[in-house]
């Protein structure tokens, strides 16, 4: 009974909370090592992580206003921490270039303060419900 409470959307807003967390760190760990000679950037691939930690979870995203964040979503999508694609343009071999990894870090926050919003609305809606609609 009390799985019909919290359906599909809670479990899955549940994973990408914690996947935002881990790119979080991925990306504060890029950031911490952007002067260490021969340090290749982490990268996390939500979409990759999402989709298969939500394995049978098959819920459609639909955009009712422009002014919503498109489904597909915007940034690089990310899965479990690994060594990011791509050359490095530096003498020392390291790979992180700081801009790019203070914008994805921007934007790995905005998500996962649009995540909690989601879900702490979906429990404010049960809540409701719980205490009669007032």
């Amino acid at each position: 009974m009390i799985e019909g409470i919290f359906d599909k959307t809670v479990g899955l807003l549940s994973e990408a909370l914690d996947l935002r967390s881990e790119r979080h760190r991925a990306i504060a760990a890029n950031i911490a090592n952007q002067d260490t000679p021969g340090y290749q950037a982490m990268e996390v691939n939500f979409k990759e992580a999402l989709s298969t930690a939500s394995g049978s979870l098959p819920i459609a995203l639909h955009r009712t206003d422009p002014a919503h964040l498109s489904p597909t979503g915007s940034g690089p999508a990310a899965s479990h921490a690994t060594v990011s694609s791509g050359p490095s343009h530096r003498l020392d071999g390291n790979t992180v270039n700081a801009e790019k990894e203070m914008a994805k870090l921007a934007e790995n926050t905005l998500l996962y303060t649009a995540s909690t919003q989601m879900i702490i609305s979906k429990f404010r809606a049960i809540q409701s419900a719980i205490k009669g609609g007032n």
